[in-house]
């Protein structure tokens, strides 16, 4: 059965909002995040949730989310330091996982696209390039979603061996004969697509693999290398590569 998605006659065309993913555990990155949240972990002297705040800075973001759970006080405190005022932060006393976090966090009649950045996604270089490009490529006339890939070559931290593949027409599917591309967790997403999924609990994953077979999910692959910082040794490449 097709699935409908019912888009409002004043859906924007322009992506002016952000969410970023920032209530994980950390637990991969102990002992980095025994007192600290994995977005304040630093890379070159700078937390990571910082090379973010940045590129959106930069590419012109009116509106930032960003859903916290493990030592959100640390988080709350941070942001209230840099004085930040376009922030909306939603605290979660117990994980909605990635799509939950993000249903739960926006205004539920939003005509927004909105771009989805999980924190441990760290580019030193052209941060705000892949951001901007993102958002230019992204077409609401017949996309619901736009991914950002990687080579798995590219994707330094990563030890996988790809997540789905790119199609010739530009539409991502989960198998086939070419390689798999890593997905870098930046996404530009139709917000209305998170009424696909009922329960209160789901996974980003959930939303994409129902995209796919309507062939509305796009992606668009990031040539640089980028830091995968799911864990210490990822960390330490990231601040080799940055001296």
């Amino acid at each position: 059965m097709d699935i409908k998605i019912n888009k409002h006659s004043n859906y924007k065309k322009t992506v002016e909002e952000a969410f970023i993913l920032a209530a994980g555990l950390g637990r991969r990155l102990m002992p980095l995040t025994k007192n600290m949240p994995k977005p304040l972990v630093e890379i070159n002297q700078k937390p990571m949730i910082d090379y973010i705040f940045d590129a959106l800075t930069t590419i012109d973001i009116n509106k930032i989310y960003i859903n916290t759970h493990y030592q959100h006080e640390r988080i709350f405190e941070y942001i209230e330091r840099k004085k930040i005022s376009n922030v909306h932060i939603s605290h979660e006393t117990a994980l909605l996982d990635t799509g939950g976090g993000i249903k739960n966090a926006i205004d539920p009649d939003t005509t927004q696209a909105i771009m989805i950045i999980n924190c441990d996604a760290i580019l030193l270089n052209n941060y705000s390039n892949l951001l901007q490009d993102l958002k230019k490529k992204f077409n609401p006339d017949k996309m619901d979603a736009l991914l950002a890939f990687s080579s798995p070559k590219n994707a330094v931290g990563y030890s996988g061996s790809g997540d789905y593949i790119i199609a010739n027409d530009g539409t991502v599917i989960e198998s086939g004969r070419s390689e798999k591309m890593v997905f870098m967790g930046i996404s530009v997403l139709n917000s209305k697509t998170l009424e696909l999924v009922n329960t209160e609990r789901f996974s980003l994953v959930e939303i994409w693999s129902k995209l796919i077979k309507k062939r509305t999910c796009y992606g668009m692959v990031f040539e640089n290398i980028w830091f995968h910082a799911g864990n210490v040794e990822a960390i330490k490449l990231a601040n080799q590569f940055s001296k």
